[in-house]
């Protein structure tokens, strides 16, 4: 994390960052404490493991410019081809359940509170096929973002946060004309708590296990908020507690060698047991069972 005025930026961690370092031979891509900017993907391709859960702590726009891929974001299945935009949200889950040869991507990732005041992040990812022209559009923000990075300029890092914003602000513009509905809708207090309480769940880094929390956060009685979840999901309340921690606790078992009871504290567990429990219970297997058959994987 690196503090300087107002900006305060966290982006992919150091052990991540250090090998994507490592296999850029030819330097195309940018990492540093700030801000991650991936214009060329190929040195990466055969070194993804297929169904190893990754979670991300900054957010990322991603740009298909070539080749396929299948990718699980905390649940969610998205098909990406050519021309294709995902925006990912910080704190998601990202599992590749496929991924095609010559697969090729431009990518930014980012944590800039400015961005998350103006609203341009809302935590749900957004999937969107571009036409040619609107990807020429968005190519065009990557190349800049490129320059301005190499430019080693002073004002560096603020030109880069506009071009994200002014990125991002282009990209909600053709998202909501394609979702907008034919005729205006009428107001549903109920989705929008719905919405709200799967808000609450994927800003918070480890999510708090108490329904009552986020009752309180949206001011609603536990049980207002348990009917609405169950009528608009099919889910209860705590089922989607629990399905967002085991994600959570998935993908920290495979990105480190972190203790169980270090993990079950930070996933507010009492002790690692009780932990253990719950992992074996959603997932069929032990915490250790499952980190070892990820790390089987590669």
């Amino acid at each position: 994390m690196q503090k300087n005025g107002s900006l305060n930026i966290h982006v992919i961690d150091n052990s991540v960052r250090e090998q994507m370092h490592v296999f850029d031979r030819y330097g195309d891509n940018y990492f540093s404490d700030t801000i991650s900017l991936i214009m060329n993907f190929e040195p990466y391709v055969h070194r993804v493991v297929l169904g190893r859960p990754i979670r991300t702590p900054e957010h990322r726009i991603i740009l298909v410019r070539q080749g396929t891929t299948t990718i699980n974001v905390s649940y969610n299945n998205y098909t990406l081809k050519e021309g294709h935009l995902l925006i990912i949200p910080a704190n998601s889950v990202l599992i590749k359940e496929a991924q095609s040869d010559g697969y090729n991507v431009f990518c930014v990732a980012f944590r800039i509170p400015e961005v998350e005041r103006l609203g341009l992040i809302d935590y749900k990812e957004k999937h969107i096929v571009l036409s040619d022209s609107e990807c020429r559009v968005v190519e065009n923000y990557f190349r800049l973002m490129e320059q301005v990075i190499r430019s080693k300029s002073i004002h560096q890092h603020g030109g880069v946060i506009h071009l994200i914003i002014s990125l991002l602000y282009g990209i909600y513009d053709i998202y909501e004309e394609l979702a907008r509905p034919i005729s205006p809708a009428r107001p549903d207090r109920s989705l929008e708590i719905m919405n709200n309480f799967t808000r609450l769940l994927m800003v918070q880094e480890f999510p708090t296990r108490k329904p009552e929390y986020y009752a309180n956060e949206l001011n609603i009685t536990k049980g207002h908020l348990a009917d609405v979840v169950k009528e608009k999901s099919g889910k209860t309340t705590m089922e989607w507690i629990n399905e967002r921690t085991a994600l959570l606790a998935k993908a920290m078992l495979t990105s480190s060698n972190e203790i169980l009871e270090g993990i079950a504290e930070k996933l507010h567990f009492s002790d690692a047991s009780q932990f253990i429990k719950f992992f074996k219970k959603q997932i069929g297997e032990t915490p250790s069972e499952y980190r070892k058959r990820m790390q089987a994987k590669g």
